[in-house]
């Protein structure tokens, strides 16, 4: 197993509830050859005193007001010196294992590793595979808790595009599977990931940003907006009816 530099990245505003699992979850990890870095937006809640408590455990952590997440997720990138990165948000935790697991599946520098996620709808779960690339293009089949990207790629590709406040990961994959960078899906459970983020509560503004995005890359050759205005509606609809019909006491 080759021993390299990982940067964990967490972001967070007022997540006293989650963050504490959260960041055991990394300083816990069977593998040790990691920084962990936390960029707090300003809390006003319990956040920052629980994130003294780990402080002389991280590489670095920062309390300030941010421009959103891509800016949070981008002050963290910037300041990463790990050769490989993963993004872990506050309420959101790794298996014990994942680095480990990740780092067993290092191909290269120009190669994102992609894992599986366990979804959380409070104490019940199901597990969803990282999906091939086969329908990128029509929606977002990446779940970025399990995604491990070398920093040669975001110094390649660019950072997350600040001017996008949901789908900032969707667009950071379009613009790496169209730039050539290589995906491997690995068939491991790396994270889990409580189901209701932001991306959820906020499907209306996704989809507008998700148009946006397939616009700027494929223009008018992908398709109409109403035929993917209708797709992405039946994509949710399916994923809340398999959160209801699967989600109780099931592992998938």
């Amino acid at each position: 197993m080759e021993n390299v530099l990982v940067s964990i990245i967490t972001i967070v505003y007022n997540g006293e509830m989650f963050i504490e699992k959260t960041i055991n979850s990394v300083l816990e990890q069977t593998y040790k050859n990691i920084e962990y870095i936390i960029i707090d937006g300003g809390s006003t809640d319990s956040t920052v005193e629980i994130i003294k408590k780990y402080q002389d455990r991280l590489a670095y952590w920062v309390s300030e007001k941010d421009n959103g997440i891509s800016d949070a997720f981008n002050k963290g990138i910037r300041l990463a010196k790990g050769k490989v990165i993963g993004l872990v948000n506050s309420d959101d935790w790794y298996e014990t294992d994942a680095i480990e697991k990740i780092i067993n599946n290092y191909v290269n520098s120009n190669t994102i590793i992609c894992g599986n996620v366990k979804l959380w709808n409070n104490s019940t779960h199901y597990k969803i595979k990282s999906s091939t690339l086969d329908n990128i293009k029509l929606q977002m089949t990446i779940w970025h808790p399990g995604m491990f990207c070398p920093k040669e790629i975001y110094h390649k590709i660019g950072l997350y595009d600040e001017n996008i406040r949901v789908l900032m990961d969707y667009d950071f994959i379009l613009r790496c599977y169209l730039s050539g960078v290589n995906f491997k899906m690995s068939n491991v459970l790396i994270s889990n990931m409580r189901f209701g983020g932001i991306s959820n509560h906020l499907i209306s503004e996704s989809l507008h940003e998700a148009f946006i995005i397939k616009n700027n890359y494929f223009g008018k050759k992908f398709m109409h907006k109403i035929e993917y205005l209708l797709c992405n509606v039946y994509y949710h609809f399916v994923v809340y009816v398999k959160m209801l019909i699967y989600g109780i006491g099931r592992e998938n």
